[in-house]
This record gives C-alpha cells, sequence and structure tokens, in this order.
C-alpha cells in the first residue's frame, strides 16, 4: 500500500480502538479484543484504546492497563499523551505518575496531538504551549514531527519545508520524529528513504536515530 493509504489504516485502527475501550468491556476483554488486530498495526489499537482508558477512568486504573500492556508500551503511553490534550488534564501532575523513561512517550502522544488538531498555533506558526517547558520539548517535537509526516503523507520536499521553517534547535526532534512517523506508518521505498536522509541533512543522524527507535518497538510489540 502507498503511504497515503497506509495512514488511513492508521487513522482507522486508532478509532477502532478508542472505540472498542469505550464499551462496556473489563480491561482483561478489552485487551483479548486488542490483540485480534492486525499485528502490524496492533501498537496503533492498543494506543487509541489507552487514549480512551485515561480519557474515562482514573490514572490508577490507566497504570493497571499500561502494565497489562507492557509489550505495547511505547503506543500505550503515546496514547496517554492524547488523553492528556484531548481532556486537557494536568500535564505536569500527570507525567510526574510516569516513570521517567517513558515521560519522553507521553510528550510525543501531547506534541502530535497539538499537531493535528492546533495545526495553525502548531506547525504554522510554530508556537510552543506554555506548559512545555525546557525539559518537555524534546518528546513534544517529536510528536510536532509525526504530525508532520502525517500531514504531508510523506512528501519529501514539504517535510523539509515545513521543518526549515522552524528555528533550528527544534529540528534536530522533529526529524526524529519523522523517521518514527515514516516507519510506523510503512510504504516507504528505498528511493525515498534516501530522499528523507538527503533533505534531513545535518540532522540526517536524528532521522536515523527515529527509524531505529521505531523498527525497535514494533519488534518488542510483534514478539
Amino acid at each position: 500500500m502507498s503511504i497515503a493509504e497506509n495512514i488511513e489504516t492508521v487513522v482507522a485502527t486508532f478509532q477502532n480502538g478508542r472505540a472498542l475501550s469505550e464499551q462496556e468491556l473489563g480491561l482483561e476483554e478489552l485487551i483479548a479484543e486488542l490483540n485480534k488486530f492486525e499485528p502490524r498495526y496492533r501498537s496503533v489499537a492498543f494506543e487509541g484504546a489507552s487514549m480512551g482508558v485515561a480519557l474515562a477512568n482514573s490514572m490508577e486504573i490507566w497504570k493497571v492497563y499500561a502494565e497489562k500492556t507492557a509489550k505495547h508500551a511505547t503506543q500505550v503511553h503515546i496514547g496517554l499523551g492524547w488523553a492528556i490534550a484531548e481532556g486537557q488534564m494536568n500535564l505536569a501532575s500527570t507525567l510526574s505518575e510516569i516513570e521517567p523513561e517513558m515521560q519522553v512517550k507521553v510528550l510525543d502522544g501531547y506534541g502530535y496531538w497539538n499537531g493535528l488538531f492546533q495545526r495553525r498555533t502548531t506547525i504554522r506558526t510554530q508556537q510552543i504551549p506554555e506548559n512545555i517547558t525546557p525539559e518537555y520539548q524534546s518528546g513534544f517535537d517529536q510528536g510536532v514531527g509525526r504530525a508532520i509526516w502525517y500531514a504531508t503523507k510523506g512528501e519529501v520536499d514539504k517535510v523539509a519545508n515545513i521543518i526549515n521553517h522552524f528555528a533550528e534547535d527544534r529540528r534536530p526532534n522533529l526529524w526524529q520524529g519523522i523517521g518514527v512517523a515514516s516507519t510506523y506508518v510503512g510504504g516507504c521505498s528505498d528511493e525515498l528513504i534516501a530522499d528523507l536522509k538527503s533533505a534531513a541533512g545535518e540532522f540526517r543522524t536524528n532521522l536515523e536515530k527515529g527509524i531505529e527507535a521505531a523498527e525497535a518497538s514494533m519488534r518488542k510489540a510483534q514478539s
């Protein structure tokens, strides 16, 4: 499938995962249903369900869900970031309940939501929310980078043009987000990946870091 078709699959899978979480299912039953999704995109379903669980329940229940779905930890924590943004939850206090190594994933989800649903302020005018402190910005910008990939449907020239409008110190994490998103979505030819690496220029290593991180997460989820 093409990148655009894969993006449609990702979006539908996320929405279906969230919809399942809104049914009257216990966590064990919910997880059993999520495990029926196609392996390639199963983690996306767990991400959508994570958002739904977080919005409808206490953090204690979400933590039980996260513990039971540790194989999909990256996506589950990204889903929490979606919930924080959608539900206007307190970012700092919620992050304080998350283990430090996973906070960047929550921030990624938060940045991704803002890139999708606050596109004018987040991408067009490159504004940073007041609650994003310097220590939070790397994760937030990775999520914004992923949103850029989805918005451009993988058109390299558009990706580079948008990122080049951001302050230079934000570009490394934006390119890392591009690496993550392009790998998760799939549909990229070797030629397109080569073009991406060329477009990233001095930030090529950041792009490659994102690719490697996504590949590692996918291997864990499918093990």
